[in-house]
């Protein structure tokens, strides 16, 4: 986290209002419920690093795995979520 690699891209998969409500700085949003998410995540540039969040870890697992199924070789889970992330004291943004 202090040191993040280059081209990091912090995608949360958690829905619009969560986003709305706070999210980790910098980050872009894929509902992982939406019906276009496949199509939407495979859009993206596998050849950057990827951080995977959502609230506490359960939809960030399930993403992170399609990704890795789908051809991300650098992806990873921020499994304890937004919840860990808010409560560590990480900056947010609103």
């Amino acid at each position: 986290l202090d040191a993040p690699p280059d081209g990091l891209v912090i995608l949360d998969v958690r829905a619009p209002e969560e986003f709305a409500a706070g999210r980790l700085p910098g980050a872009s949003m894929i509902n992982i419920y939406d019906e276009d998410f496949p199509e939407k995540v495979g859009a993206l540039d596998k050849s950057v690093p990827y951080l995977v969040y959502c609230k506490a870890g359960g939809r960030s697992a399930k993403a992170a795995g399609f990704m890795a199924q789908i051809g991300f070789t650098d992806v990873v889970d921020y499994g304890g979520g937004w919840m860990d992330w808010a409560e560590t004291g990480y900056p947010v943004e609103r």
